[in-house]
């Protein structure tokens, strides 16, 4: 009886463990003006949550605890409790088209970009309260992404053409790496040594090696508007912000092997961990697509809210 008591507590914690780290998807519709939190088996919308004015991108605590909406008309960040659904709201002065959100691993921080006003933001993630504002002298800081470490966080600054290098140790920008023009969406590689930066006005994607802080590569690609590793590392999905599609380029060869036709406008885009899906925003049909990312395949859709954009996956 013990024996089979305790697999059955064993049965259910690896359930419950399931259940908290990687079956949900998350979703800022900007015209909606809502999150929509998708059951990503079953590809149910579990809630749809109120947020600010015109949110743009997103970011899920390590733990599992709150959700962060960077809500762009009205300057706060949205604070969304996932143990209730509740919103509160974040004010700074600070904030001027917060936009970008990353946590660092241990749920403590959180940095969020304030586009206009040249500032990184700094917010306790505990007490959800502004900690610092760190000024930089690059124009449109406009996504976030932090190292596994939680030692280093990364910038895109889509008016000076560069990717910032923020020690998070010291909140000092260790460098300003010079890419192409435009650049928006980014994503660091799953061993951490290199970031592919999307180049949204001329078209290309730029490499940077890491350890070297330098662009190694650059790339043609479509208007790329986002950026996704898969989890092996071995393809990065982008897409194409002009058109009804998503470009899969090979990592090793630094190629496009693939186009994927997806609905209107597409954005967002996220890969989960088990390396099996891929998710895409589609903005002008309302929908996140799914893509099987051994086939190259749409294999189904969910209806979301007005203007899906930014995503995440836990």
């Amino acid at each position: 009886m013990k024996r089979i008591f305790g697999f059955v507590l064993l049965l259910f914690a690896a359930n419950s463990a399931f259940a908290q780290t990687g079956d949900r998807l998350y979703v800022v519709n900007k015209a909606g003006e809502t999150i929509s939190i998708v059951n990503a088996r079953t590809l149910a919308v579990e809630h749809s949550i109120a947020t600010g004015r015109n949110p743009h991108e997103l970011a899920v605590s390590p733990d599992g605890s709150k959700v962060y909406v960077g809500n762009v008309a009205e300057n706060t960040v949205s604070v969304i409790d996932l143990k209730t659904n509740r919103e509160k709201k974040i004010t700074s002065p600070d904030f001027n088209s917060p936009h970008g959100i990353a946590f660092t691993p241990d749920s403590r921080r959180a940095v969020v970009t304030s586009e206009r006003s040249k500032k990184i933001v700094v917010i306790d993630a505990v007490t959800d309260q502004v900690i610092r504002s760190i000024d930089t002298d690059q124009g449109g800081t406009h996504m976030a992404l932090v190292n596994k470490a939680g030692t280093w966080a990364y910038f895109t600054n889509r008016e000076s053409n560069t990717v910032s290098f923020l020690d998070l140790s010291n909140y000092r920008i260790a460098a300003n790496v010079p890419v192409g023009q435009g650049a928006e969406g980014f994503a660091l590689s799953p061993d951490e040594k290199e970031i592919w930066a999307g180049n949204r006005n001329d078209g290309t994607l730029s490499v940077i090696d890491i350890a070297r802080r330098q662009t190694v590569a650059t790339i043609p690609a479509a208007a790329p508007i986002r950026v996704a590793f898969t989890s092996d590392g071995k393809h990065v999905l982008v897409p194409n912000g002009g058109a009804s599609e998503v470009n899969v380029f090979d990592v090793a060869t630094r190629k496009k092997i693939k186009t994927i036709d997806v609905g209107r406008s597409p954005a967002g885009v996220v890969a989960a961990p088990t390396g099996m899906r891929a998710y895409v925003a589609c903005q002008g049909t309302n929908e996140i697509q799914v893509i099987d990312t051994q086939t190259w395949t749409v294999v189904g859709k969910v209806a979301v809210g007005n203007g899906p954009d930014g995503l995440a996956f836990r």
